[in-house]
């Protein structure tokens, strides 16, 4: 019964990792090569809808990777006491990948999400761009 858990929490996890990291390459790789073809002041509003939309998805499946993460390795794995954080090469691993996957996670929260809004609705920049200039002095 135990390896049933884990495997569909194992499942959830990577399901949820995929949309996390693919959902955030396929906007990065795949909408915004496209979209920056689009007259300046269409991109405006279409960024910041697009930022809007997808930020709270994004959002949950990135905490919901780390919260599958954080029970595939204590209540569905070995991690039962401090010590096995400390002092096995498998804490080591699980701790790395929780401090990596909850920095990333508030960096685009609370830093890059912030940053690209603000960006999106300063009418001023987007005015400089329609005229010509994409570079920001």
């Amino acid at each position: 019964m135990a390896w049933v858990v884990h495997e569909v929490l194992l499942g959830i996890h990577i399901i949820l990792a995929m949309i996390w990291v693919g959902g955030i390459f396929f906007i990065g790789w795949g909408v915004y090569p496209v979209a920056k073809t689009m007259p300046a002041s269409q991109q405006q509003p279409f960024f910041r809808s697009l930022m809007q939309w997808t930020h709270w998805p994004l959002t949950l499946a990135g905490s919901g990777v780390i919260i599958t993460g954080i029970l595939l390795g204590t209540v569905a794995g070995p991690i039962r006491h401090w010590h096995d954080l400390w002092n096995t090469t498998y804490g080591h691993i699980w701790l790395a990948a929780l401090l990596i996957g909850l920095a990333t996670l508030a960096w685009g929260v609370f830093v890059g999400y912030r940053r690209a809004i603000n960006i999106f609705t300063n009418d001023s920049l987007w005015q400089q761009a329609e005229s010509g200039d994409k570079y920001v002095k």
